[in-house]
Parts: C-alpha cells; structure tokens; sequence
C-alpha cells in the first residue's frame, strides 16, 4: 500500500459525500417534479465523474507495494537459484535462474551502460520516471500501425515491472507500472536505478543482470566486456528469449547493428568505433553440458548445504571442494573406457569418488549420465565390495598379532558349511600373508578371518567407516571376509583415506563454504578433528601390503610410474561387481563397475576397468604434485631407464584400453 495512505482515504470518503448528495438531489428532483437546470446537471455529471476518476485512482493504487532501499531491493522477486563454484572460486554451474555477481555500474565500462541506454531510455537522466515524450510517441505509432509496434517504457519503469509486476499486458499493470516509476524515483538515485536495472535485466538463456550474461555467453565478466559484446547484450531486452546469442547470433548481430547506430546517434561513440565495434568477431562459447557430470556433485552439494543453512534459504552460492579437472577426467575415463560395452541388452554403469586428506571430495560421478538417471551409485547403490573388503580382514589380522610374513596354506576349506573358492579355481599351497593379500587368494583370507574372529574383521570396518556392519555382539558370517555384506562406494572410499592419512578417520564432504546472493557467509566448514583409528605401525604395514597389490598383484593397472600407491581389487560372486579402491599419500579414490540390475559383467574384475578409471583420474590429481612417500611401502628399486620403460607401457596399455591388444599389453607388460 502507498505510503499515502491516509491523503486516499480522505479522497475516497469525499468522492464517496460528493456521489451521495449528488444522488439524493436527483431524488429530490424528482419526487418534486422538479426539473433540472443546466447547472444542475453539470453538477451532477461532475459528480459522476469525479467518483469514477476516484475509482480508477484507487483501482490503480490499491495495493501498491512499498519501495525499499537500494540494499534491501535487490532480493525482491528473484527466483530461488544456487550457483556452485570450486575451491578456486570459479563457476561450475547454476541451478534455476543465473543472477551472476552483482556489478558495481562505476566497474563496468562506459560503453555497457551507454548501449542500454541509447537503445532503451536516451532521455534517462532527464525523465522522472515516466517519459511523457516516448509514450506520445509509441501511441501515435501504434494508432498510425494498428498494432503495438513500440513501446515507452523508461528503463525505470522495466524496472519496477520486474521487481513489482508482471508482463500482463493490461492497462492496469502499465498505469501500476508508472506509479512504481515515479516512486523509485523519489527513493533511489539515478545511478541507483541504472545499476539496479542493469543487474537484474532478463537477457536469455535464464540469465539475469549484464555479468551473468556476460559470462553465458563469452564466458567473461561484465567488466571485461567489448562495445560489441555490449550492444550485443543491449539489444535483448526487447525480445531476449528470440535473440539469444547461443541460439541466434544472426538475428543477435542484426540488433547489435540497431544499438551502434543508437549510440552513434545519442553521442555515446563516434561512426570510427561503431565501424570497429561491427567487425570485431562475436565469439559466443558453447554451454557446456555441466548436468550431465555435475549433476549428482551438486545434488549432495546442495544436500549438505541445505542441511548447514536451512531449507528456505534462496540464492545460495555454494563452493565445493571438487576439482574441475578431476571431476572432468572422472566422467570422461567413465564414458569412454565403458563406451559401448554391454552384456546383452543391459549397458554397464560405474560410480567414483576422490578425497583429499580432510575428506575434501575433489571428484564424484554417480553414474554414466546423470541426464538419463539421477541414482547417485556413489551413496545410494549397496552392494557387495568382493576382495577390497579382504584389506579390513588383513588389518584386523595385524592389529592380532600375525605378521605380513607369517605362512598359511591356500587349500580347500570349509568353515560352518561354508567353501570358500579362488578366483582362478586353483590352489597354490603354503603363502605369505602379503602374497595371499596381493594375489587376492579367498581361501587364505577366509581363514585369517575365522583364526582371528569375523567380529573383529566387522569392528576394523565400522571404526573406518564402513556402515552395514552387525551389531557387536551380534553373528557375524564367515563370508564377510570376501566382502559379502553389501556397502557402497562412499563408505568404501572414506574407509581407504584412514590408510592414506596415517590412521586417522576421514569424514567426507563436498562443501566448504556457503552465501547467499549478496555475500553474506552463511556456513563455513569448522576444522575437523579427526579422530586415530589406525595405529601407525598397523598403516605402515597396510601400506606395504596394498602396495604389493599394485606393484606385482591384482591392482597393477592403477600403477603410476614410480608413485607409491596402494590399493585393493575387489570382484563380487558371479562377477556381479568389479571395484578398486586405491590411495597415494595425497588423495583416496575409488571405483565401482557393474549393473544396476545385479547381473554378471562377463568375468569384468577390478583389476581391469576399475583400475583403469582410476589411473585416468588419479594422473590428473597428481599433475605437479610431489611424490611423497607412503610410511612402509616397498617401492622395488628401478633404474631411470626401466621406470621409462614401465612408464611406457603402462601409457601403452591405456592407450589401446578395454580392446584385446590393451587386455594383452596389460597382461605382458604389468607382470
């Protein structure tokens, strides 16, 4: 409602005095057989429309809203959106409308504004809201044309539609609409309302404001902008949805050239610029497909900030830990080593997740295309982890007392009714513990458990994080030792970061820092204070094992040149599943391969695409980052030239991937 109230409602309740004693003279009249006199009638029709003018007053009024401040304005009638950006504070994607950053008019060039104005309201700083002279003109046109051909709307006026109002086009929302101008006016200065309209404008492609299209379509801020970029910009205002310039840079140029000769025109640029400005080449950046490898990062994105910050909160920005060139590599090794591979009908898909040693996730895919299914396979998908789980068995047997070296027998065996076989159906007698480890033996793994207790196989897990574990006290399976109990991905990954970090719990996240849309820190991630859960004696020992895994086992194809790294294999009954999850003294990864429908893979085990993935990955998180050494691994000690040689090969085989010349090359060079 005005804030002059009280003036209407004295207006009102006179109009209302003026139309009654109007009306009863008339009864008078006639009950009288009068009969009336000119200025009688006169008076009466004065009457008469005094009321009606009244009626169109408080029709138009009633309800207008108040104007606040510059500050408090520019929250109104946004639409809820969340902007994510990376641990380097660069845009990953949007959710819902782009509003970009908030840009100060005194940063942006002297053109941008020029070019809005020149197209839009020349007369700006002269007008107080409503420009009599462009609405005179736009009626004659339109009365000349038949149809509406031109408007007169000031750029105030746009402004208090979009904040107020809405498109309708009625005469009520117009005569509304030059209300709210003229009281934006009174309220704001005129720089006031030219930031404000340049930073809320709807310029296509769900971008609002001159810095969120700046940045959709030249993938720049509005304050680097060019004069031809920026009359590019200035000419969707009239039809923006039709002028995009990712979707009609030919009818967007077309305009360009209407706004140049605007400028030239208003004096804003000379013909010498205009000519410059039309031959600069528009480069307009393709929209990457951000959803389809983004999309479940930013739905536990926003998950985990809603959860920090509330459900009502709009306009959140959220910064992320992931790294955009992990997460990138992530999706890419995922779509193209599992390209096409399929058994029958069904089409194989995969999850990963990395962590940093804070638990700072830097890469998560939660499936082929998010675009076709939204299961995050990372956090939602339970299933059976096969041999990887053997890595909280071999923990478990050293925090018992049996050491790395100690000798068991890969025989056949049956505990509680229960036969253990080998992945290779073969047996291979008396073995290390670190031998049986590597090569991934069942049977050996298997004993262990039963020699040690399984519930104290299940307490290792649960203590790193593994959830689905029996309660203590409760039966425990024997086949928990070859990873029978279902778990995911996350809980796989958050467990290995404990042998990463030197024994210490991880807890996983994605966010580290939340706003809103005028910069005010809503959530900050506190320090977290891990918890041990690992001795250092035990992690070193681990380390030496896992290594073995990747330097002469299962996981050699996650090897990394003369990096330690360390790792597991695991594949499920009936080649169900097919994982590795592995670690440097930097980052924990880990991979998941299978389908959704719990069906067999063809003898796929975690040695082969898994590990691939990861290598893809982990190469990329590792780019000129220093090899640190891992406590207890046992790097062999190679020559310059055999780690050339190895180094080689190793980009060799990935090079030919899952064809059977990559399978052979893998198997000749990395045993």
């Amino acid at each position: 409602m005005s804030n002059n109230r009280p003036d209407l409602r004295r207006s009102i309740d006179w109009a209302r005095l003026r139309a009654a004693a109007a009306q009863r003279h008339v009864q008078e009249m006639l009950a009288g057989q009068k009969r009336f006199t000119w200025r009688q009638a006169a008076s009466i029709a004065a009457g008469v429309a005094l009321a009606m003018v009244l009626g169109v007053w408080v029709w138009i009024y009633w309800g207008l809203p108040r104007v606040p401040d510059a500050d408090a304005i520019w929250a109104l009638n946004r639409e809820s959106s969340v902007m994510f950006v990376d641990r380097d504070g660069e845009i990953l994607g949007v959710r819902g409308p782009y509003y970009g950053r908030r840009t100060p008019l005194a940063e942006l060039p002297d053109y941008v504004p020029q070019a809005f104005l020149a197209i839009e309201d020349r007369r700006f700083y002269e007008h107080e809201g409503v420009d009599r002279m462009a609405v005179l003109r736009a009626v004659l046109a339109n009365l000349r044309a038949g149809e509406t051909v031109q408007g007169g709307s000031t750029l105030t006026q746009q402004l208090a539609r979009n904040l107020f109002l809405n498109r309708q086009q009625t005469v009520n929302r117009k005569l509304r609409e030059m209300v709210l101008a003229s009281r934006i006016e009174r309220r704001l200065t005129k720089d006031e309302i030219l930031e404000l309209y340049l930073n809320r404008v709807y310029l296509g492609d769900q971008a609002y404001g001159i810095d969120a299209a700046a940045r959709r379509y030249f993938g720049k801020p509005a304050t680097e902008l060019t004069l031809g970029e920026a009359a590019i910009l200035a000419g969707l205002p009239k039809a923006p949805s039709d002028l995009a310039p990712s979707s009609n840079l030919e009818g967007a140029t077309a305009r360009q050239h209407v706004v140049l000769e605007a400028m030239v025109a208003a004096g804003f640029i000379t013909p010498e610029q205009r000519d410059e400005a039309r031959a600069q080449r528009i480069n307009v950046i393709r929209r990457p497909a951000v959803e389809r490898s983004m999309g479940y990062a930013f739905d536990l994105a926003v998950e985990q900030a809603r959860a920090a910050v509330g459900e009502n909160t709009p306009d959140l920005v959220i910064q992320m830990t992931i790294d955009r060139e992990v997460q990138n590599a992530a999706a890419d090794s995922i779509r193209r080593r599992l390209g096409n591979r399929a058994f029958g009908r069904r089409p194989l898909q995969a999850s990963y997740m990395a962590i940093d040693h804070d638990g700072g996730i830097i890469g998560l895919v939660g499936g082929t295309d998010y675009n076709t299914s939204k299961f995050n396979r990372v956090t939602q998908a339970q299933r059976q982890p096969g041999s990887t789980f053997k890595t909280f068995v071999y923990t478990a047997a050293i925090e018992a007392g049996l050491d790395t070296e100690d000798v068991r027998y890969d025989e056949p065996v049956v505990i509680d009714g229960w036969r253990p076989r080998n992945y290779d159906e073969g047996y291979r007698g008396a073995v290390t513990l670190r031998t049986a480890f590597a090569l991934s033996i069942n049977t050996v793994a298997a004993e262990v458990a039963n020699e040690i207790g399984q519930a104290r196989v299940a307490d290792v897990a649960r203590r790193l994080g593994v959830h689905n574990m029996p309660e203590r006290n409760a039966f425990v399976p024997p086949s928990i030792a070859l990873g029978s109990i279902e778990t995911n991905l996350w809980d796989m990954v958050s467990a290995f970061g404990a042998y990463s970090n030197g024994g210490f719990r991880v807890d996983p996240h994605i966010i580290s820092r939340v706003t809103n849309s005028a910069g005010q820190e809503l959530y900050v991630r506190p320090p977290y204070q891990a918890p041990r859960v690992l001795d250092p004696e035990v992690v070193s020992r681990m380390n030496s094992m896992m290594g073995a895994v990747v330097l002469r086992g299962t996981g050699v194809g996650a090897r990394l040149g003369n990096r330690d790294v360390a790792g597991k294999t695991g594949t499920s009954s009936d080649w169900r599943d097919a994982w590795f999850v592995g670690y440097t003294a930097d980052y924990t990864a880990g991979v998941w391969v299978g389908h959704d429908d719990f069906t067999s893979m063809g003898r796929t085990t975690g040695g082969t695409l898994p590990a691939q993935i990861w290598n893809d990955t982990m190469r990329v998180a590792h780019e000129g980052v220093e090899n640190h050494p891992l406590p207890g691994y046992e790097q062999p000690v190679w020559s310059p030239e055999q780690v050339e040689t190895a180094t080689f090969f190793d980009d060799l085989a990935n090079a030919f991937g899952n064809s059977p010349v990559g399978e052979e090359l893998n198997e000749i060079f990395n045993n």
